[in-house]
């Protein structure tokens, strides 16, 4: 079955931004980010990266502290079904990392929902489960 253009699009900027995630680099990232955009991930005090950002400067800086808290030699991302709808995606999987304050290790499922308009994400939301990730971050 052949994509329409605008799934096509929607699945080009998904490609171009988990290329970036694979890499760990912000700034490859931030190229499939919208100015304005609207992200969000369960928001947990032990990860400042968490919670409700605004704009693409938010965005980077978060990005950023989220690669300076792991061993990201260790990581371990398996993304299991993308759904595309125009341009709407969804993305599962299991996100695994090591904490490098404290050592420990995790790996828990996730979800993924974009928005895309105009070739940038313009809505992120992350849905994992930061209570079994906070207990990485927490020392015994």
């Amino acid at each position: 079955m052949e994509l329409s253009k605008e799934n096509q699009e929607t699945q080009q900027v998904l490609n171009g931004f988990f290329q970036g995630t694979a890499q760990n680099d912000p700034e490859a990232i931030a190229q499939y980010i919208a100015n304005d955009v609207d992200f969000y991930i369960a928001e947990s005090p032990y990860m400042p990266w968490t919670g409700k950002k605004t704009g693409k400067a938010e965005v980077i800086t978060a990005l950023k502290q989220l690669i300076a808290a792991h061993n990201i030699a260790e990581d371990d991302f398996e993304m299991d079904h993308t759904f595309i709808d125009g341009t709407e995606a969804a993305v599962f999987g299991k996100a695994g990392r090591t904490v490098k304050a404290t050592g420990k290790k995790f790996k828990e499922p996730f979800v993924m929902r974009f928005t895309i308009t105009n070739g940038h994400i313009t809505r992120l939301l992350m849905l994992e489960d930061s209570h079994q990730i906070e207990k990485a971050f927490k020392e015994d």
